[in-house]
Order: C-alpha cells, then sequence, then structure tokens
C-alpha cells in the first residue's frame, strides 16, 4: 500500500513539475509579430496611431524604444496588452515595419491580422471568421465555479488565446488552487480538536469533518484569491473580445 501511495505521489509530483515548466517558461521562445507596411515610419506611425485611437485610447508612447522609432504600450484600464514599436525595415529602404509584442501569443497573432486587414487593405484569411460577443456575466459567473471554466469560455472562438494561452492560463489557475485551497485544507484538517481519553471512555462525539474546523475559513479566503484575481483577468478578456468583435474584422484562429 506504500509503495502504490508512493508511487502514486511520484506521478502527480512529474505532473506538476512539467505544468509549472510549461506555465512559467521564458517568453522570450516566441519572436513577437511583424508586418511590413508601405511608406516612410512617420506616415505609418500617424495611420496606427488612428487605429489604436479607434480600438481603445488608453495607450501613451514609450520613450525607451529599443531602436525603434515609436513605441507605444496599453495602460492598465485598457483591456488589450501590448507593446507595439514602429521602425523603418533597413536604412536604405523606404518602407516601415510594425512589430508587436504581449504577454500572449494570442494578441500578438490578433494584432497582426488587424493591421493586415486595416493598414495594407489584405483580405482575411479564408478560413478566417468574425467574432460573436461573449458576456461578462458569463465570464464571471464560471470565475466563481473556478476560474479555469472561466479562462475555457473566454478563450473559445477568441483570437485573444492560442491552444498554448488557454493550457497556460488553465494551468497556473489549477495550480493556485491546488497550493492554495489545498494547503488551507490540510492545515484545517490537521488543526481539528482531537478527542482525548475521556472522550474516547464516553463514547463521545468526534471533532467533525474539516467544514466544522474554526480554520475552515481559511479555505474559503484560499478560494477567494484566484477567483479575484481572475475576475480582473475575466473583465480584460471580455473587453478586448467585445471592443474587436464590433468593428466586423475576422481572424484566423
Amino acid at each position: 500500500m506504500n509503495f502504490l501511495k508512493l508511487k502514486m505521489n511520484t506521478r502527480i509530483t512529474k505532473v506538476l513539475l512539467l505544468l509549472l515548466l510549461l506555465c512559467f517558461s521564458p517568453k522570450s521562445i516566441f519572436a513577437g509579430e511583424t508586418v511590413e507596411v508601405l511608406g516612410g515610419p512617420d506616415d505609418v506611425n500617424i495611420r496606427l496611431l488612428a487605429l489604436l485611437n479607434k480600438l481603445d485610447p488608453d495607450f501613451y508612447a514609450d520613450e525607451k524604444t529599443q531602436g525603434f522609432m515609436y513605441r507605444y504600450r496599453n495602460r492598465w484600464s485598457n483591456p488589450y496588452d501590448f507593446n507595439i514599436y514602429v521602425g523603418k525595415v533597413g536604412k536604405t529602404s523606404p518602407d516601415s515595419i510594425i512589430r508587436i509584442e504581449s504577454p500572449r501569443r494570442g494578441q500578438e497573432k490578433m494584432w497582426k491580422q488587424i493591421l493586415e486587414q486595416e493598414l495594407l487593405q489584405k483580405p482575411p484569411h479564408e478560413s478566417a471568421v468574425p467574432l460573436t460577443e461573449k458576456y461578462h456575466i458569463v465570464s464571471q459567473g464560471l470565475n466563481l465555479i473556478t476560474p479555469m471554466a472561466s479562462v475555457g469560455y473566454n478563450s473559445w472562438n477568441s483570437p485573444l488565446f492560442t491552444n498554448r494561452d488557454t493550457f497556460v492560463s488553465m494551468s497556473i489557475y489549477f495550480l493556485c488552487d491546488l497550493i492554495l485551497v489545498g494547503g488551507a485544507y490540510l492545515y484545517a484538517q490537521e488543526n481539528l480538536p482531537k478527542k482525548n481519553i475521556y472522550d474516547h471512555m464516553l463514547n463521545a462525539k468526534g471533532p467533525g469533518n474539516v467544514w466544522e474546523s474554526p480554520n475552515a475559513v481559511g479555505i474559503f479566503a484560499a478560494m477567494a484569491v484566484t477567483r479575484v484575481v481572475r475576475a480582473f483577468d475575466a473583465w480584460e478578456d471580455t473587453a478586448a473580445h467585445n471592443k474587436t468583435a464590433q468593428f466586423g474584422w475576422s481572424f484566423k484562429f
């Protein structure tokens, strides 16, 4: 029995380590997305600013341009999450390049498709489809059950997520719930009042289950942590998706 228990614990440990490696692998394995646009950086920059303002005006110009001529970043109140750079393709080239970086690979791909359709007038891919609206009440309601369900709802048919983005987000919430809620549950269970010798002699009722423990409130507090964090993320995901959907662009997932 002890051998089987040890073997099961080893398998769980391996799964958790694999999830951690995938969840926290460095973003540098992705190179971002780039779009080449006809015209000089100043002209392209004006067109880009018009597009960014149309989507959401809560962004700012960053002086640290990393060698590019212009750089724009979202503010905290902007539901999108981006770093967008504008520069020249080369010293002798008259054309410009736009580089998009985001913590999510899905947003990088989404921005590239938007820029291609808006600035290059490039038709969407033949398999691209328009977006349908998502609902805050559904996303937030699922979040109360489990943050992973909320992530699944927001990522379904949304250009904001790739399959990897969905897996990473779900895994992070799963691990946080497992560590926080699991730890709080074990603590409450270990601190249940124990029956003494007189209780055994009198055949008194036991200490009850863990939910009757004075420390059970810690379990609910631990559950609240991930749900509060996801509540903000869910608002951003739903708002960004719906803002994008209202312009009628089509996306290839």
